[in-house]
């Protein structure tokens, strides 16, 4: 089975984007497993972003981000298809998602008229949002 988390590149960083970091207050901890992560996001506050991609540059081994998984893509209004495997209906069961290669992770979105909006990676939540909103699909 595939990770569930990895650790971001600087590029990946931007307002939006959804990530963990370890401790909290500024305490970090470098090695213990049952260490406590803390969900969050960047803002539109460019100290933010500018300390963030800093701790990650110095502490990369405390900011990991979730790769995409069922729970993040039906909190975007996607349900899980009744009849196809690995596919995702969207709230206006216009637009459907779906897995195209488990090995790759490759993901399809296409519309009712079978039109490929998009084809390729999708690593994780922020990204999906980032494409939904790029696609115009609301």
């Amino acid at each position: 089975m595939k990770n569930k988390y990895y650790t971001p590149k600087i590029e990946e960083f931007g307002v939006g984007f959804e990530y963990e970091v370890n401790g909290l207050e500024g305490i970090w901890d470098n090695g213990d497993e049952d260490r406590e992560w803390v969900h969050t996001s960047i803002d539109d506050n460019i100290h933010q972003l500018f300390s963030e991609t800093k701790r990650l540059k110095e502490e990369p081994q405390n900011i990991r981000v979730k790769y995409l998984d069922k729970k993040d893509i039906e909190s975007l209004g996607f349900k899980k298809s009744m009849t196809h495997n690995n596919w995702y209906d969207y709230k206006n069961e216009r637009y459907w998602l779906y897995k195209e290669n488990e090995k790759d992770w490759r993901w399809i979105i296409s519309d009712e008229e079978s039109e490929v909006s998009f084809a390729g990676s999708i690593k994780n939540k922020s990204e999906l949002k980032k494409l939904l909103k790029q696609l115009n699909i609301k």
